[in-house]
């Protein structure tokens, strides 16, 4: 479906439940050289419906401003998750998509200012303020979750004062970015910004190029004192290679990296020049708020989501080894004398063959297919009545709230029949492709929807929550919640219904006014529905359900602008949807997730910024044959720092360092744990100048910058897709830019 102007009037009737962190104030702070508050967030209403403070609050929530964002020169969601501890990357579709795990749950799914988002890609953050990792089930306020947590990236909103800034980017492989954000009050009580983004870049891999588009154009618009109206619409338009990295093959020793084993360098694809993913995405949505009295105010919201796409890749089913004088050309055919030996040949090599010397041949077989015009329509409609009651000597912050979500996605899913090594001239299925001497362009390169079946999957979700924050006395509060869910399953699987009570509870208690401790006991649960990647259908699984206890403490120090925290917790899910080897889904009986984690952001100086990290996990899969194994691409360990030191005056007033070290453990490549990808650190380097230019507006800041991202040049391989889909780390790469804040 495309995005017509009518839905907008449909949007107006809704509002989003609005964020309530004051980001106006951070804009405010006139400074010399970089604003440091924009490292601060004090707040946050992710969890309750209601803002609460960072030490009153019973649970973790990270926070990565977009200071940290614009620091790193970071331009997608993978890469700013580096700042939280204990999140492992996942394959992403070919990197296309965003695709990462917390507390050793997978979550391919990113919410949009607490909506969340049916269309996944690799989210662009040009227009978001700051990102949110919500740690834990969350299903009291945002509904439906994996128990590891959620990401939540929040968008800009319209300033109090004029500003007008902007960056220039080039960077390695022909990477070059634009980025313009306007924020304009139009008079007293009505309030406007567009920002704006483009990026087109090559790639250390061949056959590279990615395109990127973005406008968001948001309003504010204060009727009264009791009542505003908040409205965004954002418009994004992406291509990018559908890329499945490199490969394993089995060994004497177990399975690994080809690349390990041949020299093969990591620029090269297995895949072809065609393979591309294709998007357009929209979105609106609008906040209508009025305050009742004092006490209570409610929120209305809506909004609609559309989005289209196309994706065509090279997918490889398996691969064959051979010797050096083994039954197959360089070429990829296979060398027979009669028909019926074909199927014994390729058999042999794919299933019982391993390479066992360096003179051994490897072959993929592969087909052409994807999913063409796929069209994504989305509908969200979202009531909240958030308040204070006094009884007796307790106060009590309550928030009700109400959500409704309707999607519907639909696409003709396409493909050729596997390469079997035979020519197509004799009424073969084309070349096998060799890994070490590759032969592109022996697959089509386009598919056809002529005689396809229209694929569809219909989801309806409904939910009613309430949460009430009890503040017992000064030091001592407590937060029950309860929510109920409604969801039903449609379209080409069979009707499925079911609903679900997801209880919380947790206690806070305030040590001194610096520290505080808590505990919860919180629930999750989210539908099961995948679809498989051989046959495009839809398949319906049962529902799973989990559970979360937790304890930790939290402190804050230098006035409050570090904040640190630190937490156990214990996690049990059952009916988990996995992937097998060839990325088909199935279906886990449990997994069991035990860990610890600290996170330390904030700045302690004035002029230093700091976020650092440490998480342990110990996570388990399954049972009988899978009893006792990791997780794929969970880490045992991960560790992240970030530092930096703007010179606040004297004659290097405004030049600025920043360093980084971000650190993941090795990761089982499958949940059978046949193999490992090795542990890798990534080292960050940035250098700056921010310098004041009077008479241009508010802030009169220029910013010249040069950052330096992988400087040891350290490979690796960031996650695995299955045996046949292992994704490659970028190397080192150097980025210079021009960015003005006036």
């Amino acid at each position: 479906m495309k995005f017509r102007p009518s839905y907008l009037a449909a949007i107006i009737a809704f509002s989003s439940v609005a964020q309530d962190y004051d980001t106006s104030e951070i804009e405010r702070i006139t400074v010399n050289g970089t604003n440091q508050k924009r490292y601060v967030i004090e707040s946050t209403d992710s969890l309750t419906g209601f803002p609460v403070d960072f030490l009153d609050m019973p649970r973790v929530v990270n926070i990565i401003p977009e200071q940290v964002v614009l620091d790193q020169k970071i331009t997608d969601l993978s890469e700013a998750l580096r700042n939280s501890p204990g999140i492992s990357l996942g394959d992403g579709f070919g990197g296309t998509n965003d695709d990462f795990l917390i507390r050793g749950f997978r979550r391919n799914t990113v919410y949009r200012n607490g909506f969340r988002r049916a269309t996944n890609f690799k989210t662009n953050l040009a227009n978001v303020e700051y990102t949110q990792v919500v740690r834990g089930p969350a299903s009291i306020t945002y509904g439906q979750v994996e128990p590891g947590g959620l990401v939540d990236v929040v968008t800009k909103k319209p300033l109090v004062e004029s500003r007008i800034a902007g960056e220039a980017r080039y960077g390695s492989f022909n990477d070059k970015f634009l980025q313009l954000d306007i924020s304009q009050p139009i008079s007293d009580n009505v309030g406007v910004r567009v920002v704006a983004s483009t990026q087109d870049a090559e790639s250390f891999r061949d056959l590279t190029d990615i395109s990127r588009d973005t406008i968001s154009i948001s309003s504010a618009i204060k009727f009264s004192e009791d009542t505003a109206l908040d409205f965004s619409y954002e418009y994004r338009d992406e291509s990018r290679p559908l890329d499945r990295g490199t490969i394993t093959v089995p060994t004497e020793n177990g399975r690994d990296v080809i690349n390990e084993l041949l020299d093969i360098p990591l620029s090269r694809r297995f895949g072809e020049a065609f393979e591309v993913f294709e998007s357009d995405f929209n979105f609106a949505e609008a906040t209508l708020s009025h305050a009742l009295n004092d006490e209570w105010q409610i929120k209305v919201s809506g909004a609609i989501e559309a989005s289209s796409s196309n994706d065509l890749q090279a997918r490889p089913l398996a691969a064959a080894i051979f010797d050096a004088d083994g039954p197959v050309t360089e070429d990829g055919f296979i060398v027979f004398q009669n028909p019926a030996d074909i199927a014994s040949i390729i058999g042999v090599a794919t299933t019982v063959a391993v390479f066992d010397d360096p003179t051994d041949q490897v072959f993929l077989i592969r087909r052409t297919d994807g999913s063409q015009q796929q069209d994504v329509d989305v509908y969200y409609a979202n009531a909240l009545l958030i308040g204070d009651i006094k009884l007796g000597n307790m106060g009590h912050r309550i928030a009700l709230g109400a959500d409704y979500r309707d999607s519907e996605i639909t696409r003709f899913f396409i493909s050729t029949d596997f390469t079997n090594g035979v020519s197509e001239a004799i009424g073969g299925d084309g070349a096998l492709f060799n890994v070490t001497n590759p032969i592109y362009g022996n697959l089509p390169d386009s598919l056809s929807t002529e005689g396809a079946t229209l694929l569809t999957a219909i989801e309806k979700n409904s939910g009613l929550f309430v949460n009430d924050y009890i503040e017992i006395n000064d030091k001592l509060s407590i937060l029950v919640g309860l929510r109920y869910d409604s969801f039903e399953l449609g379209g080409d699987t069979p009707v499925e219904e079911a609903d679900q009570f997801s209880p919380q509870f947790s206690v806070n208690y305030n040590l001194n006014e610096t520290m505080s401790v808590f505990g919860s006991y919180s629930t999750a649960f989210e539908p099961n529905i995948s679809a498989n990647p051989l046959s495009g259908a839809n398949e319906a699984f049962e529902p799973e359900d989990s559970q979360q206890y937790e304890i930790g403490f939290k402190a804050e120090f230098f006035d409050g602008n570090l904040q640190t925290s630190a937490a156990v917790y214990d996690i049990k899910k059952t009916n988990v949807l996995s992937t097998d080897a060839n990325d088909l889904p199935i279906l886990i009986e449990g997994q069991t997730s035990q860990g610890a984690e600290i996170s330390v952001s904030g700045q302690p100086t004035a002029g230093m910024n700091v976020i650092a990290g440490y998480a342990y996990l110990d996570a388990e899969i399954g049972t009988g044959a899978n009893s006792s194994n990791r997780p794929r691409n969970v880490a045992e360990n991960t560790f992240n720092l970030w530092a930096s030191y703007e010179f606040q005056g004297g004659n290097f007033e405004g030049v600025g360092v920043g360093a980084g070290a971000f650190y993941v453990g090795d990761r089982y490549g499958d949940d059978n744990n046949t193999y490992k990808l090795d542990a890798y650190t990534l080292v960050d380097l940035s250098a700056w100048y921010t310098l004041n230019v009077n008479g241009l507006g508010a802030n009169n800041s220029l910013r010249l910058q040069l950052a330096l991202k992988n400087v040891l040049d350290e490979e690796y391989y960031s996650a695995s897709g299955g045996d046949l889909r292992i994704s490659i780390g970028a190397p080192r790469t150097v980025f210079g830019s021009v960015s003005f804040d006036f």
